[in-house]
Protein backbone atom coordinates (compact mmCIF):
# COMPACT_ATOMS: atom_id res chain seq x y z
CA UNK A 1 0.00 0.00 0.00
CA UNK A 2 2.77 2.26 1.10
CA UNK A 3 4.48 1.43 -1.85
CA UNK A 4 1.47 2.54 -4.43
CA UNK A 5 1.47 6.50 -2.75
CA UNK A 6 5.41 6.71 -3.35
CA UNK A 7 4.64 5.35 -7.08
CA UNK A 8 1.84 7.67 -7.62
CA UNK A 9 4.28 10.69 -6.38
CA UNK A 10 6.68 9.73 -8.23
CA UNK A 11 4.84 9.73 -11.35
CA UNK A 12 2.80 13.20 -10.29
CA UNK A 13 6.05 14.69 -9.81
CA UNK A 14 7.17 13.40 -13.24
CA UNK A 15 3.85 14.75 -15.33
CA UNK A 16 4.55 18.24 -13.18
CA UNK A 17 8.12 18.66 -14.88
CA UNK A 18 6.81 17.49 -18.46
CA UNK A 19 4.49 19.90 -18.12
CA UNK A 20 6.18 22.75 -16.45
CA UNK A 21 9.51 21.88 -19.12
CA UNK A 22 6.68 22.43 -22.11
CA UNK A 23 6.06 25.36 -21.10
CA UNK A 24 9.38 26.97 -21.35
CA UNK A 25 9.10 26.18 -24.71
CA UNK A 26 6.63 29.04 -25.35
CA UNK A 27 8.91 32.17 -24.02
CA UNK A 28 9.93 34.75 -25.97
CA UNK A 29 13.50 34.42 -27.63
CA UNK A 30 15.93 36.64 -26.30
CA UNK A 31 16.50 39.72 -27.92
CA UNK A 32 12.59 39.83 -29.09
CA UNK A 33 10.93 40.71 -26.05
CA UNK A 34 11.77 44.22 -26.51
CA UNK A 35 10.88 44.39 -30.10
CA UNK A 36 7.25 43.55 -29.25
CA UNK A 37 4.88 46.59 -28.16
CA UNK A 38 2.43 45.47 -25.58
CA UNK A 39 -1.57 46.26 -27.33
CA UNK A 40 -3.59 47.80 -24.46
CA UNK A 41 -6.65 48.28 -27.57
CA UNK A 42 -9.28 45.68 -26.92
CA UNK A 43 -9.60 43.17 -30.42
CA UNK A 44 -13.24 42.13 -29.80
CA UNK A 45 -16.36 42.61 -27.92
CA UNK A 46 -15.69 40.62 -24.66
CA UNK A 47 -12.39 42.95 -24.05
CA UNK A 48 -14.55 45.51 -23.08
CA UNK A 49 -15.91 44.11 -20.27
CA UNK A 50 -14.74 45.28 -17.50
CA UNK A 51 -14.50 48.18 -15.37
CA UNK A 52 -14.01 51.39 -17.06
CA UNK A 53 -14.17 55.29 -15.99
CA UNK A 54 -15.27 57.87 -18.74
CA UNK A 55 -14.30 61.69 -18.52
CA UNK A 56 -14.80 65.36 -19.69
CA UNK A 57 -14.53 68.15 -19.08
CA UNK A 58 -17.58 68.55 -16.24
CA UNK A 59 -16.64 65.29 -14.56
CA UNK A 60 -16.18 61.51 -14.49
CA UNK A 61 -18.29 58.51 -14.38
CA UNK A 62 -17.34 54.91 -13.88
CA UNK A 63 -19.07 52.59 -16.03
CA UNK A 64 -19.14 48.89 -15.73
CA UNK A 65 -19.47 46.82 -19.26
CA UNK A 66 -20.44 43.58 -20.23
CA UNK A 67 -19.25 41.33 -22.81
CA UNK A 68 -20.91 42.77 -25.21
CA UNK A 69 -19.70 46.16 -24.27
CA UNK A 70 -22.36 47.56 -22.88
CA UNK A 71 -23.49 48.74 -19.38
CA UNK A 72 -24.88 51.76 -16.87
CA UNK A 73 -23.49 54.36 -15.17
CA UNK A 74 -25.00 56.93 -12.74
CA UNK A 75 -25.46 59.82 -14.33
CA UNK A 76 -29.19 60.82 -15.23
CA UNK A 77 -29.57 57.02 -15.30
CA UNK A 78 -27.07 56.74 -18.31
CA UNK A 79 -26.38 53.56 -20.62
CA UNK A 80 -23.46 53.23 -22.67
CA UNK A 81 -24.09 50.97 -25.68
CA UNK A 82 -21.27 49.25 -27.94
CA UNK A 83 -21.93 49.04 -31.61
CA UNK A 84 -18.78 48.46 -33.35
CA UNK A 85 -15.33 47.94 -32.30
CA UNK A 86 -12.89 47.68 -35.05
CA UNK A 87 -9.12 48.85 -35.58
CA UNK A 88 -8.84 50.16 -32.28
CA UNK A 89 -12.16 52.40 -33.21
CA UNK A 90 -14.86 51.97 -30.20
CA UNK A 91 -18.42 53.47 -32.01
CA UNK A 92 -21.62 53.12 -30.21
CA UNK A 93 -24.18 55.24 -28.62
CA UNK A 94 -25.04 56.30 -25.24
CA UNK A 95 -28.86 56.98 -23.76
CA UNK A 96 -29.68 59.33 -20.37
CA UNK A 97 -33.21 58.43 -18.97
CA UNK A 98 -33.34 61.09 -16.18
CA UNK A 99 -32.66 64.18 -18.55
CA UNK A 100 -34.18 62.40 -21.90
CA UNK A 101 -31.53 62.71 -24.23
CA UNK A 102 -28.97 60.18 -26.29
CA UNK A 103 -26.19 60.35 -28.67
CA UNK A 104 -23.75 58.88 -30.01
CA UNK A 105 -19.79 58.43 -29.54
CA UNK A 106 -16.93 57.07 -30.93
CA UNK A 107 -13.09 56.16 -29.51
CA UNK A 108 -9.87 55.26 -30.76
CA UNK A 109 -6.41 54.26 -29.21
CA UNK A 110 -3.39 54.84 -30.04
CA UNK A 111 -1.10 51.89 -30.08
CA UNK A 112 0.87 53.20 -26.68
CA UNK A 113 -1.86 53.94 -24.41
CA UNK A 114 -4.33 51.84 -22.44
CA UNK A 115 -6.82 54.90 -22.28
CA UNK A 116 -8.79 55.86 -25.42
CA UNK A 117 -9.95 59.10 -26.76
CA UNK A 118 -12.76 60.65 -28.86
CA UNK A 119 -16.35 62.36 -28.91
CA UNK A 120 -19.65 62.21 -28.27
CA UNK A 121 -22.69 63.98 -30.04
CA UNK A 122 -26.15 64.02 -29.28
CA UNK A 123 -28.95 63.00 -31.64
CA UNK A 124 -31.95 63.48 -29.69
CA UNK A 125 -32.62 66.03 -26.89
CA UNK A 126 -36.10 65.13 -25.35
CA UNK A 127 -38.75 65.67 -28.64
CA UNK A 128 -35.90 67.46 -30.63
CA UNK A 129 -34.50 64.51 -32.67
CA UNK A 130 -32.37 66.95 -34.88
CA UNK A 131 -30.63 69.17 -31.53
CA UNK A 132 -27.83 71.63 -32.27
CA UNK A 133 -25.73 71.13 -28.87
CA UNK A 134 -22.27 70.24 -29.89
CA UNK A 135 -21.25 67.30 -27.48
CA UNK A 136 -17.95 67.21 -27.00
CA UNK A 137 -14.29 65.17 -26.16
CA UNK A 138 -13.84 62.73 -23.85
CA UNK A 139 -11.82 59.62 -22.79
CA UNK A 140 -12.03 56.19 -21.44
CA UNK A 141 -9.88 54.19 -19.81
CA UNK A 142 -10.28 50.61 -17.68
CA UNK A 143 -9.87 50.38 -14.59
CA UNK A 144 -10.05 46.39 -14.05
CA UNK A 145 -11.47 43.47 -16.23
CA UNK A 146 -14.76 41.55 -15.46
CA UNK A 147 -13.73 38.41 -13.44
CA UNK A 148 -15.75 35.70 -14.51
CA UNK A 149 -15.96 32.33 -13.44
CA UNK A 150 -16.49 33.02 -9.43
CA UNK A 151 -12.63 34.70 -9.62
Amino acid sequence: MQKSIVQLILIGISVLTVVACADLSRQIPQGEESTRKPSHRPQQLQDLAGIWVYEDETGSNTIMLNEEGDGPYEWEGGWFETHELQEGVWKGRWLQTGNDREGGFELKWSDDSPMAQGRWWYTRIGKDHNPLEPGGSFTMQRMSPVLTGGK
